[in-house]
């Protein structure tokens, strides 16, 4: 007992100076740190850049679509080539993922003040319809009566490249975001049928 009593002592002794492992633990204790803060970047790096193309999108739709066609309405041939430029801007995220609609709109006196009309759209099956328009922000310098403009209006459900693992590491956190950009763009090789230039969506027909 007397032998036990002493080595007691001189092994916490040595316990207490030791410093083998101790780098081994402070790695251990460091990398969900560190990994956390990789893969954090990674995520914030892959969700701008998304919201950077969809920006993008819109404005090349808009632009495109602005151009109008030597026909009006403009071909539906032509229509599916602008729709087909999602593909290239979007990569590497899927295309097919993004809701679409190109709108023609009209300025019109309603009430004493001005308001936007939808004279055309595509796809028909999108959220917006022909008649006067809600939720579309005209900017100033078509804030007048027979202004013509065209609406580009692109939504895109954001993708999480750590896909569920997150929400279950992290309980409350969740990644689900919805990118919407709205593009207004004057019409730059239009038709004048009572006002300004205008393009008219495949089906559809100029501003009444």
């Amino acid at each position: 007992m007397s032998s036990e009593r002493l080595l007691w002592p001189s092994a916490l002794r040595r316990f207490r100076w030791a410093r083998e492992g101790i780098a081994a633990v402070e790695f251990a204790l460091l990398l969900p740190i560190l990994l956390t803060l990789v893969l954090a970047t990674a995520e914030v790096v892959n969700a701008v850049d998304q919201r950077r193309k969809v920006v993008q999108l819109g404005r090349t739709l808009a632009d495109l679509t602005a151009q109008g066609d030597s026909q009006s309405p403009i071909a539906q041939a032509l229509m599916s080539d602008i729709l087909a430029s999602a593909g290239p801007v979007l990569a590497p995220f899927q295309a097919s993922a993004a809701t679409i609609q190109i709108s023609a709109i009209g300025i019109y006196q309603a009430n004493g003040h001005d308001a936007a009309y939808v004279c055309s759209t595509y796809p028909t099956s999108g959220k917006r319809a022909v008649g006067t328009a809600a939720g579309i922000l005209v900017p100033t310098n078509f804030q007048r009566v027979g202004a013509r403009f065209v609406l580009a209006e692109v939504t895109m459900p954001y993708k999480s490249i750590l896909g569920a693992v997150v929400p279950k590491v992290v309980k409350g956190l969740n990644l689900s975001l919805t990118w919407s950009e709205a593009v207004t763009w004057p019409v730059r090789s239009g038709t004048s049928f009572s006002a300004d230039p205008e393009v008219v969506m495949p089906g559809g027909a100029a501003c009444p």
